[in-house]
């Protein structure tokens, strides 16, 4: 999902000639990342709340999941950032 934001909304608004275009694509592509990691954090708020109110005793793995996601989802803003240097270079 997010390698496709970035390739959809970013990406293709840095390959525009003009500044606006540019600029416009970044803030869409700025508000869709925050959207996004805004319901990745609840869905692992939501995970977490779920978890603890079981009674299940399976020490900390359950923990596993949630901050897989949220490295998941942190990962993928490395193309973004090397792709914005590389646009500021230009």
């Amino acid at each position: 999902m997010q390698y496709a934001g970035y390739d959809r909304i970013l990406a293709a608004a840095l390959r525009e000639a003009s500044v606006e275009a540019q600029q416009r694509g970044m803030k869409r592509w700025l508000v869709f990342a925050l959207v996004w990691q805004a319901l990745v954090i609840a869905g692992c708020f939501v995970y977490a709340f779920v978890m603890t109110r079981s009674h299940r005793s399976g020490g900390l793995a359950w923990i596993a999941p949630p901050i897989a996601a949220l490295v998941g989802t942190a990962l993928p803003y490395q193309l973004a950032a090397t792709r914005l240097l590389r646009a500021v270079r230009q």
